[in-house]
């Protein structure tokens, strides 16, 4: 049992991908019913991430048997929809982390970070659970 008088945050990296999206759906609201006042944080991407991830990283990785099923472009926008109670937000996966504008960011990161935030949709996504 856990004891969320104080509030509690849950954070699930790299976990959803290999989910279903009804099933991240439902354990989002149970989550909801559960923690009022609650955070879930965790990582997504969008369907064309989620097939390379699928091809290529899973495959080098000899890992069978998985799919890669949940996926968002617009996080806030699409799982805000599934609950009243759900206040949704997201950051850009690389790009919330780091000033592209500053100098001692290398090219190749400002490239990737465009290629993944943008063209991807990685992102942080942040849930706060409001009340029953």
């Amino acid at each position: 049992k856990i004891d969320s008088s104080n509030g509690a945050v849950f954070f699930a990296s790299g976990v959803f991908y290999y989910f279903l999206t009804e099933q991240v759906k439902a354990l989002v609201q149970g989550m909801a019913d559960a923690f009022p006042g609650g955070v879930l944080v965790f990582d997504a991407a969008n369907r064309a991430a989620v097939k390379m991830i699928t091809k290529t990283w899973l495959k080098s990785a000899k890992i069978r048997d998985v799919g890669a099923y949940f996926a968002v472009s617009d996080a806030p926008q699409e799982i805000s929809a599934w609950d009243s109670r759900l206040q949704v937000s997201s950051r850009g996966y690389m790009l919330g982390y780091n000033d592209l504008k500053d100098p001692s960011v290398s090219g190749f990161f400002r490239f990737l970070a465009r290629v993944g935030d943008g063209m991807m949709k990685m992102q942080i996504v942040k849930i706060k659970f409001g009340g029953r």
